[in-house]
């Protein structure tokens, strides 16, 4: 963008613009916007960041080399949550983020320059972190690359919350005015000419009324042939009106900022009834379609097709999002060791606790009223009565 261009979309088309007017507009526009997306975006990668990245060998669950990256250390200078909070905040601020491995460390960029090709693999040059950067380019294959959609969602968000600034102003335009100090002046007329209680005038209004106004406490004094005399009165104070209008406002961005991120606005704005119905949607609408997109990247460039297809793989768990109370599901999880459905200690994991490891808590049972549907109506001694 040029500088032309930058300045006439900041100031707008007015010939004169005073910046520190713009600039006390665009704090709130910033603040609002900055506030709510961050929000959000802290909400995701908190919740991602406590999920279990399970690794597969052949089909059996195992705990090797893989699984310590992705659960515990994936480098020397972040644990695993540090590092997924990082890597899901930068794929939804930035839309892209790029993850290289480095003398088997996962190392996130922080900068980094994409040339794409029509029939080769796309390359990666300028890759940095903090003060270093890497001369070698990167290959499409040999990187992690996660983007998240074809256009940028926050710039979008951007020029949405736009509208919503301006009211957002005249609402806090509105709520100073209201509890503003009013007063009446006269001034007695002078003589044509007389430039130096022009200028005494002058001064008074401009310079001492105003820090007069905006002190808790002080003292002006009157010059000669000035009466002044402030307005008191219900009119003149704050009500509710003007903060329900700058939170209903609030309300609304946050709303259009939880939608961008599928996020239910209940859930954003903190004001839930059933906090369990709205985590599931949440977990099925918001979290699983990006959780899909990262796991099935690290499949397809940490394992390749060949050993996928033959059972080895990485899954994320995410039933760790959401809090269990082992009291609440009592029946639930019997039924669930009663079908067969788990053993012992897969559901103890689940749950948080920890594994007994014993023989009988590895395996799988199930009551005996379960059988094939072909058994149904015979005896142990043979076929039933007619």
């Amino acid at each position: 963008m040029k500088v032309v261009d930058f300045l006439r979309d900041f100031f707008g088309d007015k010939k004169t613009v005073y910046i520190t007017q713009k600039l006390e507009s665009e704090r709130y526009k910033l603040a609002i916007e900055d506030f709510s997306i961050q929000m959000a975006i802290n909400m995701i990668a908190g919740a991602i960041g406590k999920c279990e990245f399970k690794t597969y060998l052949k089909g059996q669950e195992t705990k090797a080399d893989e699984y310590y990256l992705w659960n515990v250390e994936p480098n020397v200078n972040q644990n695993s949550s540090q590092f997924m909070q990082e890597l899901i905040s930068r794929l939804l601020f930035f839309n892209e983020v790029l993850v290289v491995e480095v003398n088997n460390q996962l190392i996130i960029a922080e900068n980094f320059t994409q040339n794409e090709y029509a029939l080769y693999p796309n390359t990666f040059t300028g890759v940095t972190r903090g003060d270093l950067t890497f001369d070698m380019p990167f290959s499409m294959p040999d990187v992690l690359y996660f983007r998240l959609n074809n256009k940028d969602i926050r710039a979008l968000l951007s020029n949405l919350i736009k509208g919503y600034s301006e009211i957002l102003n005249m609402a806090i335009g509105k709520y100073k005015r209201a509890g503003g100090r009013k007063a009446t002046a006269s001034v007695k007329k002078t003589k044509s000419g007389d430039k130096d209680y022009e200028q005494r005038i002058e001064d008074f209004f401009n310079k001492r009324m105003k820090n007069y106004f905006e002190s808790e406490n002080a003292v002006v004094v009157i010059p000669n042939g000035v009466e002044y005399s402030e307005i008191t009165g219900e009119a003149n104070k704050k009500t509710t009106s003007e903060i329900n209008d700058i939170t209903n406002i609030t309300k609304e961005v946050m709303f259009r900022v939880a939608q961008a991120f599928r996020i239910p606005p209940a859930l954003l704005q903190g004001d839930v009834a059933d906090v369990s119905k709205v985590v599931d949607e949440w977990l099925t609408f918001g979290i699983d379609p990006l959780v899909d997109l990262i796991q099935t990247e690290i499949n397809r460039k940490r394992y390749g097709k060949t050993a996928y297809l033959s059972g080895s793989y990485l899954k994320i768990d995410t039933t760790a999002i959401k809090h269990i109370d082992i009291f609440s599901i009592a029946n639930q999880a019997d039924k669930l060791i009663s079908d067969g459905l788990y053993s012992v200690d897969e559901l103890r994991i689940k749950l948080g606790d920890t594994p007994l490891s014993t023989w009988w808590s590895k395996e799988h049972w199930m009551t005996k009223n379960y059988q094939k549907v072909e058994y149904m109506g015979k005896t142990e001694g043979g076929e039933g009565s007619a």
